[in-house]
């Protein structure tokens, strides 16, 4: 066979191969938002069974997915960082993330559509987004397409997933945080960088974890580069993003201080509501509660489930993942366990972003026959509903 035509031959391979990756990529991608699309309809379908029957009758589902935070993105979609009438402390709404409202003023103007609707479009749209970047990054990370599924599975029945139904920015921000993830392992430097802006704008407090992993993946391709002489085409790409991962952060952050006309302006608007770093105090304080008093149930069910999420965090450290994966693993687990000392009850939704605690539940679940695994997340998405309405009808904020 001449050279010529030998070449072209194994270009018409290699074409036929990326082809069949992408399709398979694609399939599976699919599968994983089919999943997640049918939990959230499930989950949907559980809370409007309770408020109806159950003994959350004093909600509505439609008034339950724009409760408690979603009047402060809706009222920040409409009215930017305006003064809100009634509030004791009118500069607390600089404590909820511009880039949630920001996408959802974006599309409430189309004829029909309004805020609350807009809002729950954007909530939903993120997490299917989400669901697909979820199955993408498990296979990167395991090779294994069943283990990828149940990951979205798994994820999708978490404690506080029923926020990932109302009109909160976690969708959003675990969309972006995803496929920033997805960009590092694939080594695409610019996307992760981009994306991470995006998720430090929808949610500033997480988004340094985000940060933490482009920089620890990202450093040291640098610096291997500069001790070698390589030439910038090798290395401009992770140096860029460095410099671009903390720009969504850094620049709220920044808004915040000209707002308060104080430096740390976003620190003190966090110690204000009670919400700043306290290393722990409030998971301390309720354990102690829980072991010397009479503690009410929610609390012990949420100390449960936070002692379930340090357990599956150390089992996924023990994962052969890259270091900056198990960097934003741990510095999510970190800041929900650390803020307080209140919002205790909140603590599930801050572990939403740590997917990534989902793969060794997955390990134990993925041996199950079909029928048994999905009984299971059945019940689990159930029981995560009946979770987070008992805790607002408890007066703790999901």
């Amino acid at each position: 066979m001449p050279s010529g035509a030998a070449e072209n031959s194994r270009d018409a391979a290699s074409a036929a191969r990326a082809d069949q990756e992408a399709g398979s990529r694609s399939a599976l991608g699919a599968s994983g938002v089919l999943i997640y699309a049918a939990v959230r309809v499930l989950t949907l379908a559980v809370a409007a069974l309770l408020v109806h029957y159950g003994r959350f009758r004093a909600w509505s589902l439609p008034r339950l997915i724009v409760s408690w935070d979603s009047g402060r993105f809706l009222y920040i979609a409409a009215h930017g960082y305006a003064y809100v009438p009634g509030y004791q402390h009118p500069e607390s709404i600089l404590v909820s993330y511009p880039g949630y409202p920001l996408v959802i003023d974006t599309i409430a103007w189309v004829p029909g559509i309004g805020l609350k609707r807009a809002g729950f479009a954007v909530t939903i749209a993120a997490g299917l987004a989400a669901a697909w970047g979820l199955t993408r990054l498990g296979m990167a990370l395991t090779g294994d397409r069943r283990l990828s599924l149940v990951m979205v599975a798994v994820w999708s029945v978490a404690p506080a997933s029923f926020v990932l139904s109302m009109v909160y920015s976690e969708a959003l921000f675990c969309a972006l945080a995803i496929w920033s993830l997805v960009a590092l392992v694939e080594r695409r430097w610019l996307t992760a960088g981009v994306l991470t802006i995006g998720a430090g704008v929808a949610r500033s407090s997480t988004g340094v974890a985000l940060v933490a992993a482009v920089t620890v993946a990202a450093l040291p391709v640098v610096t291997a580069a500069l001790r070698a002489r390589q030439p910038a085409a090798m290395w401009w790409r992770p140096a860029a993003a460095l410099l671009l991962s903390p720009l969504g952060v850094l620049g709220y952050w920044a808004y915040t201080a000209v707002r308060l006309h104080h430096f740390s302006g976003y620190i003190s608007l966090e110690k204000n509501g009670h919400d700043g770093f306290v290393w722990g105090q409030g998971v301390f304080l309720a354990i102690k509660d829980a072991l010397f008093d009479r503690p009410p149930a929610v609390e012990v069910m949420t100390l449960f489930v936070l002692a379930a999420a340090a357990v599956l965090t150390i089992c996924s450290l023990t994962e052969r993942f890259p270091w900056s994966m198990h960097v934003y693993t741990l510095a999510i687990v970190v800041i929900a366990f650390g803020v307080g000392p209140l919002y205790l009850g909140s603590k599930p939704r801050f572990l939403l972003p740590a997917f990534l605690l989902s793969v060794p539940a997955a390990r134990l679940l993925a041996p199950l026959p079909a029928w048994l695994l999905g009984l299971v997340i059945g019940v689990l998405g159930a029981a995560s509903v009946w979770f987070s309405l008992f805790l607002m009808t408890a007066g703790w904020a999901p």
